[in-house]
């Protein structure tokens, strides 16, 4: 990847940090039981690293072709619907607050996917002016 790619990468990843400890915060802030607040961080923490994950499998595809950043997309939500279905089950086994590790996995969710889909868009940008 270029030098230009890789600036682009460094940007994303940054923006995937504060997104991610603005969560965390929020989780261990907002809830009010310290069971829900257990329940919200443990949602963050499984967004957290499936973020983590596809942001590098992304990287990964994106330098070789962007369709394979595509490909890496659904993968990637497979990755994430398999964590939020184990995540429900272990919840609802034990009867702990389910509203708490729903918003808190789909609140960083969306922040983070928001940040994967705009760093490949620029990636797809900087290759579309011959970058890569």
């Amino acid at each position: 990847m270029s030098a230009g790619g890789e600036g682009a990468f460094r940007t994303y990843a940054g923006l995937a940090a504060v997104g991610s400890g603005v969560a965390l915060g929020l989780a261990a802030w907002l809830p009010d039981t310290e069971a829900s607040r257990a329940v919200a961080l443990s949602a963050v923490a499984l967004a957290v690293v499936t973020g983590a994950v596809g942001l590098g499998l992304k990287r990964r595809a994106v330098r070789r072709d962007l369709n394979g950043a595509l490909k890496v997309v659904a993968l990637v939500f497979g990755m994430r619907a398999v964590g939020v279905a184990l995540g429900l089950m272990w919840v609802v086994r034990r009867d702990l607050d389910a509203l708490a590790f729903v918003a808190g996995f789909f609140g960083t969710y969306l922040v983070l996917q928001s940040v994967e889909l705009g760093y490949v868009m620029a990636a797809s940008r900087h290759a579309a002016r011959g970058g890569e």
